[in-house]
């Protein structure tokens, strides 16, 4: 009996790959010098991109804070006026019916 045997036996899912090009060293440079220039405008362009947002929010928030400050005036109107009307159902006088509510801080002047 014959046996043809190699020592190791190349496995069928193994790549083979062909030897690399030689790239010449201006081709190279160009390219990591691209890489680079790539980086550094990308951080430049991301810092333009955060003022410009950090704007924006700050524009929203000062918007929130102007719609909450209304919000609040509104609601003060709302329960001066809503007073005003059981004041008038219960058929007491306005400054009797602010002590008597306990609402002197509703009429009081800003």
């Amino acid at each position: 009996m014959s046996s043809q045997s190699t020592p190791f036996p190349r496995h069928p899912n193994v790549v083979v790959l062909p030897e690399p090009i030689p790239v010449s060293p201006l081709i190279r440079f160009a390219r990591w010098s691209a890489l680079g220039l790539g980086v550094l405008w990308g951080a430049y362009r991301l810092r333009q991109i955060r003022e410009y947002h950090a704007d924006i929010r700050q524009w929203n928030h000062e918007k929130a804070v102007a719609k909450a400050q209304e919000d609040a005036q509104k609601k003060k109107w709302l329960a001066k006026e809503e007073m005003r009307y059981l004041m008038k159902v219960v058929n007491i006088p306005f400054e009797e019916g602010v002590t008597q509510f306990g609402v002197e801080d509703l009429y009081r002047e800003e």
